[in-house]
């Protein structure tokens, strides 16, 4: 019986540099700097029976190992199609130096060097069969890649999965009936019976990987074992390729040409160095080793860049925390590279799927990252995306919310970042921007491959999802919640910042292929400003179980009350924006008229205090309430008041309606679409405190008109449901990700 033969069929050493790829070439890095003598001696470490150096296209780093035990010589080849130039690599073994010699003239030509190779009797494989590395690769290459090769590497250890797996699935649906049909259309000779074994090698170039994977067989020796590989009885074993394993092999090659240009590495990367320099065995756990030192280094950097950037006497520094940042930058971009290009890679594998097996077994609806700078705040967006959350968790819907919180976490429909570093929004200081490390960001959406990203705030997060998108070539979707630039100019008072702010937005939401409006009016009036293509509606919904008139508390009302009889609510968050000043001024003027009244404030932020010591009498403020507590209070008010301006939608207008008290609200933003003026409510001009007391006065005498359209604006909201809304949500990832709603199978691969 046969021992068990293992080798590494493809890896390279320093020899390899008759590279053909141009960003290497660009950057003036060699294909790889690892000695002969540590590939051999690597892979025999890791259990390789047999050992081969399979260089472009020299034999040079093969012959400095021939003399050692169970070595083989062997070559990759740089071939392509003569008749539109789509070159293709060919791993050819145990050739001698007189083979390597005479194939030379015919590399121009793989239909030249396949037969020169038959000829020879020499084996040898077609490396990384759907690897573009020129013009894209089409069906019709892939189908003379068919006819002409019985030997595909299907596990490339440097290739991601779904392309080694596309490959090994291509191989495994040849039969010989099926050659003869591509023959015929080709007008090709097949030049192998009709069976296509797969093998499997680390196609290492920065040292960390060799012989992670590789091809076995029950074989002795290399005859045996090349012999196997001819008649299909071998296995591939091992990783496949990610972008993390890509980053470190280019951060390897930047390392090594900065060590032999003489270069000096700082001090704080000489650890991530230290582990790119290291052999070890478990390697899967060695990758990840070097990528948390490596987002440590960079957070290291990154504090040394940032203290005391804004103050004066920190000047004179100036120059060493520019370095940081450039240093910083640095070491990570070979991450953000090696997404890149492995995302490139999944499109085009994507596209050869579709054309020769269809969107078979593709799940109904799309998947999608929800990229939010606010998550557990009380907000109207922070709301919605929690209650996205909860229809996750139910199987409702595919998605995954990312945020930041103080330490990272994963849940069910839920994953949370430890940002790198906070800082508190000017003016604003209750609320924190949290800034993840885009390195770590990346490395998860990439894992997760969604259909669709969507980015719901323009803050850190926002633009964290915004980047991964761009960067793995995903769909982006942005769904529009406020207005930011009034929003600023409520806050600073400053023009200036008031408009960088909306151009900022402005270009935020041009990034996006689609963006969601919560309602019909906001749709048109992003129109209005260039989004005219591509704008749907995403209108939220509400939940009647929990905000209903059935939960009015005559013993909450008693007390908010407090000897009166009128009783106004104002839910939101109490900051100048919302413009809760207008409110206060017209009840004011109510109260000097009905002593009666009273109003309750719900809600809490930067303007609180000041408001709350300035108020006039009669006015509560109860701080943040949720669930229960706040659906009391709505369903315990006579009238629901609304003043702010800058909210495109308003989800406590449906909360508020949905629980019975009639709604007087700002004609601005999404009001005028969820309060029916004289029906449901009144709509008042914005800012004007004087009509708003007069709306609110004449609600407060005329019980019969509250309770007429209480009632209405209760059963309008309803109608507002959260299936409608993810439905919705579910069409826009669809058209965003171009998902049909019918998938028609292909039946078999088209011949």
């Amino acid at each position: 019986m046969d021992s068990l033969a293992r080798c590494d069929l493809h890896v390279h050493s320093i020899h390899s540099t008759d590279t053909g790829n141009y960003a290497l070439r660009r950057a003036r890095l060699g294909e790889s700097y690892t000695r002969p003598r540590r590939v051999y001696d690597v892979c025999r470490r890791r259990g390789m029976t047999l050992v081969t150096i399979s260089d472009h296209n020299t034999l040079d780093g093969a012959l400095e190992i021939a003399d050692l035990p169970n070595t083989f010589l062997s070559v990759e080849v740089t071939s392509r199609f003569p008749d539109d130039d789509v070159p293709l690599h060919v791993l050819v073994w145990a050739l001698t130096e007189e083979d390597h010699r005479d194939l030379q003239p015919l590399r121009p030509s793989v239909y030249e060097l396949v037969d020169f190779l038959r000829s020879r009797g020499l084996a040898h494989a077609l490396a990384h069969p759907l690897y573009r590395m020129g013009p894209p690769l089409t069906a019709s290459h892939v189908e003379r890649m068919r006819l002409l090769f019985g030997i595909w590497e299907g596990r490339n250890g440097a290739r991601p999965r779904s392309s080694n797996e596309l490959a090994a699935r291509l191989a495994a649906s040849v039969t010989p009936a099926y050659l003869e049909k591509l023959a015929e259309r080709h007008d090709l000779e097949p030049r192998h019976p009709g069976r296509i074994a797969i093998t499997g090698g680390s196609d290492d170039h920065g040292g960390l990987d060799i012989a992670t994977t590789f091809t076995e067989a029950a074989a002795a020796g290399v005859d045996g074992f090349l012999g196997a590989l001819t008649t299909g009885r071998c296995e591939p074993v091992g990783s496949h390729g990610s972008a993390v394993k890509l980053a470190h092999a280019l951060a390897a090659l930047g390392l090594n040409a900065f060590r032999r240009s003489g270069g000096t590495l700082p001090e704080l990367v000489d650890q991530v160095a230290a582990l790119l320099d290291e052999d070890v065995d478990d390697v899967l756990t060695h990758h990840e080793r070097v990528s948390r030192s490596t987002g440590a280094t960079v957070r290291r950097l990154g504090e040394s860049a940032r203290t005391g950037a804004l103050q004066v006497d920190a000047w004179p520094t100036l120059g060493s925390r520019l370095g940081s940042v450039v240093l910083a930058g640095v070491l990570e971009a070979p991450y953000l590279t090696a997404f890149q290009h492995q995302a490139g890679t999944h499109q085009g594998v994507l596209e050869l799927e579709r054309a020769f097996f269809g969107l078979e077994g593709h799940r109904s609806d799309p998947s999608a990252l929800l990229f939010t700078d606010t998550f557990a705040e009380a907000n109207g967006v922070a709301g919605t995306i929690r209650r996205l959350q909860d229809e996750a968790v139910r199987g409702e819907l595919e998605v995954t919310v990312v945020t930041a919180a103080a330490e990272a976490r994963t849940e069910p429909g839920l994953l949370a970042f430890a940002p790198e570093w906070s800082l508190p929004l000017p003016t604003y200081e209750s609320l924190v921007l949290s800034f993840p490390s885009l390195r770590e960001v990346v490395t998860e959406v990439e894992a997760a491959r969604p259909d669709v990203i969507h980015v719901a705030t323009p803050g850190p997060l926002g633009l964290c999802g915004l980047a991964a998108a761009k960067l793995l070539g995903i769909p982006l979707v942005g769904s529009y919640h406020t207005e930011l630039g009034p929003y600023a100019l409520h806050l600073t008072k400053d023009l200036l910042v008031a408009e960088a702010t909306d151009a900022y937005v402005h270009w935020f939401y041009r990034q996006c292929s689609i963006v969601l409006a919560p309602t019909q009016a906001i749709a048109h009036a992003l129109g209005d400003r260039g989004f005219d293509r591509n704008v749907l509606v995403w209108g939220r919904g509400v939940d009647t179980d929990l905000f209903t008139p059935a939960r009015r508390n005559e013993a909450l009302r008693t007390r908010l009350l407090d000897g009166g009889d009128a009783l106004l609510l104002s839910v939101g968050r109490v900051s100048d924006e919302k413009r809760i000043e207008i409110l206060l001024d017209a009840y004011g003027r109510l109260r000097a008229e009905r002593d009666g009244a009273r109003l309750a404030v719900v809600g809490d932020g930067p303007a609180r205090s000041r408001l709350e010591q300035s108020a006039p009498g009669g006015v509560t403020f109860l701080g943040e309430l949720r669930g229960r507590e706040l659906a009391a209070v709505y369903a315990s008010a006579d009238v629901f008041c609304f003043p702010s301006t800058t909210d495109t939608f308003g989800q406590v207008l449906l909360e508020a309606a949905a629980s019975g008290p009639p709604v007087v609200a700002a004609a601005a933003g999404g009001a005028p679409e969820l309060v029916r003026h004289g029906e449901t409510g009144y709509l008042v001009p914005p800012g004007d405190a004087t009509t708003l007391a007069i709306v609110i006065g004449e609600l407060v005498t005329e019980p019969e008109l509250r309770r007429r359209l209480g009632e209405a604006g209760a059963a309008l909201a309803g109608q507002r449901t959260w299936v409608r809304s993810l439905a919705e949500l579910r069409d826009a990832y669809a058209q965003a990700a171009g998902i049909d709603d019918l998938r028609v199978p292909r039946a078999a691969v088209p011949v």
